[in-house]
Order: structure tokens, then sequence, then C-alpha cells
């Protein structure tokens, strides 16, 4: 298989890690020590850059885990609203414990179910409020197979010229190395995770970029 990301090559970039501030490295230390899902240091600089840059007022996340990337949209964007959606009960009882931790957990919408089920409750809302409840970034690291259809959903909730961010692209390396044990555990996956990049790949009104850092990021900006 191949080695996304080689031990040597990861020891280095984690040593320009810079936290956010000491509560945010904390918690990394924490996850990291238990093994927990969160973000990679590389793909936290790159969200940071973007939030940077976008300055969003409203953002959106599939994926919530222990609620790591949650907090990290809270501290970097200190007014903005962020609405995160994971439906796994082994995970949501410890975000809701690290949001009551932070103050910034104050401004984190956390959204139990099913993602599809969840963003068509959003749409509803968002169509009955009449106001501009669209989100400027989208964050999706949630069920690799549903990508595409995430993305559906997320479309229509967001702002004309949003982000949408997808985590996890290579899954690994089977993207491109499909032939191993562990790989063609995971063929249902890859199959739906080419389809979504072709699919992506395809539109016009979309600016696509794909990077290879951490487990790899497809970077999408909506062109309306």
């Amino acid at each position: 298989m191949i080695e996304v990301r080689d031990p040597q090559l990861r020891d280095f970039m984690d040593s320009w890690h810079k936290p956010v501030d000491d509560d945010l490295a904390s918690l990394r230390r924490s996850e990291e020590s238990e093994g927990v899902p969160l973000i990679l240091t590389e793909t936290e600089s790159m969200l940071r850059l973007l939030l940077d840059m976008k300055k969003p007022r409203r953002i959106l996340e599939l994926g919530t885990a222990h609620g790591y990337s949650a907090l990290l949209f809270a501290k970097c964007c200190p007014d903005a609203l962020i609405t995160t959606i994971d439906r796994n009960p082994g995970m949501t009882d410890f975000a809701e414990a690290n949001f009551r931790r932070f103050s910034e957990g104050s401004r984190i919408d956390f959204r139990k179910g099913d993602a599809l089920d969840v963003l068509s409750a959003l749409a509803d809302e968002t169509a009955a409020s009449g106001e501009d409840l669209r989100y400027d970034l989208v964050f999706i690291d949630a069920g690799k197979s549903h990508y595409r259809e995430f993305f559906d959903k997320c479309e229509a909730l967001c702002a004309d010229d949003a982000f949408v961010v997808c985590d996890n692209i290579l899954l690994k390396g089977w993207l491109v190395e499909c032939e191993g044990k562990e790989a063609k555990r995971h063929r249902t996956s890859i199959k739906y995770m080419r389809q979504f990049l072709e699919y992506i790949e395809s539109r016009d009104d979309l600016d696509v970029t794909l990077l290879s850092g951490g487990d790899g990021l497809a970077v999408i900006r909506f062109r309306k």
C-alpha cells in the first residue's frame, strides 16, 4: 500500500504545527493519545489559512467526532456561528462535553443525527426563516461513500461564493492503489470517492483544487 504520510515527513510537518492556543494544543494531545480521529496538523494549517482569508460568518461541518475541528473554527472565527453534525453516539457525548468546556462552544450548534436528514432539516429551516442563513464554508469529514450526496445537499445551503473542503479524499492511498487486502475491504468507499472527484472536476461552475497533504483534501469554490 502507498504510504500517504511517510513517518519522517509526518514528523517534520508536525514539528511546524503551531496551535491556535494552549487549550486546543492540550485537546489535540489528549485526542491523539487516545486514538480519537481528528484532522491532521497540515489539514488544520490549510483550514486556518482559508478561514483567515474567507472570514466566514457561518460554517457547516459534517463529522464532529470529539469536537476538535468545530472548536478550531470557533476560535479562529470569533464572530462566526458553527453548525456541526454527527450521529455516532460514541462521539457525541464527548463532543458535547468539550463544547461545554470552552466558551466558544456557545457558538456551536450541535446537531445529532444522520447527516443527510439533518441537512434536509436545515434546508427547511432556512426556507421557513426568510433570513439569509446560507453557509460560507463547509467542511466534509464524514462517511466517505456519501461525499457526493453530502455535497449535493450542502450546495443548496451554501452562499454563492462559498468554499467546500472535503477531507480524506485519498483514503489512506487506497484511491490509487486498490489491490491490497485493506483496499479491497474499502472498495465501496474507493468507488464512490472516485465518482465524486470525477463529478466535481466535470462541473464548469466550480473551482476545484486537490491537495495531497495529510490524507488528501479537495478544496472547492462555487462560481455563481
